[in-house]
């Protein structure tokens, strides 16, 4: 008997999804964007015709989770699924930039009782406890920029890792150990060689863009501050 496959894809809340695809067999479906509710009616009748339906949308309950609905896998099936995004990197005291990956989601209210809820009109209950585990493998560039910024470490704060130099442009970090479970979210921080500071530069004529770093020192007699802070930009023009 065919099933619905229910996933919950965890990104950060900056993220934008630029691809979706689907392989199942040598097929691999790419999706097109449509209105939710149009979507959601072909996905309704690809099922009821009895075809293999591929959905991806945002979690009305939380903007930073996508359910994956895959619609009629036949058994013993195994499908791809392959999702494209873009995403801000946070960047710490001004010379670290960190790279996170989501793993894991925190239900709004009682786990036990709550669920994805799919359009084909069943429901997915949480997994407390799962025996899923997760390969991971991440390509770093050994310089970052226009300015070829150099890279001094590559490390994790939440998994132990490894990373091949051997490649001559780019870092391959790896888990150093199997069956790495989704327990936790993935952090990777990148440590550069210079710290970034506030940077002003033209973008087109008439315009301007202007980046603020803040320091770990402001950042922390800002959070005691409950006073509302003032900015007061003066720009000279004479030139």
């Amino acid at each position: 008997t065919p099933i619905e496959a229910v996933y919950c894809f965890p990104i950060e809340e900056q993220s934008a999804i630029y691809a979706f695809k689907a392989q199942i067999d040598d097929r691999e479906i790419s999706a097109q964007l449509k209105e939710k509710k149009e979507a959601q009616q072909e996905y309704n009748n690809a099922l009821q015709d009895g075809h293999g339906a591929y959905l991806l949308e945002q979690d009305e309950k939380s903007q930073d989770n996508f359910i994956i609905n895959v619609g009629a896998l036949p058994p013993s099936k195994e499908c791809t699924i392959t999702i494209g995004y873009v995403t801000e990197l946070n960047l710490v005291q001004g010379s670290l930039i960190r790279f996170v990956v989501p793993t894991t989601i925190a239900p709004r209210y009682d786990p036990h009782k709550g669920g994805l809820a799919s359009p084909a009109g069943t429901t997915s209950k949480y997994v407390q406890s799962s025996p899923y585990t997760i390969d991971f493998r991440c390509h770093i560039g050994k310089t970052l920029g226009s300015g070829a910024e150099q890279i001094t470490q590559v490390s994790s704060s939440s998994h132990p890792i490894e990373i091949d130099l051997t490649q001559q442009d780019t870092y391959i970090v790896t888990f150093s150990q199997q069956n790495t479970h989704l327990d936790r979210d993935i952090l990777i921080n990148i440590e550069l060689s210079n710290q970034r500071n506030s940077t002003i530069m033209a973008v087109e004529t008439g315009a301007i863009m202007a980046t603020f770093i803040p320091t770990e020192e402001e950042c922390h007699q800002a959070s005691k501050n409950d006073l509302m802070n003032e900015f007061i930009f003066i720009v000279d023009c004479s030139g």
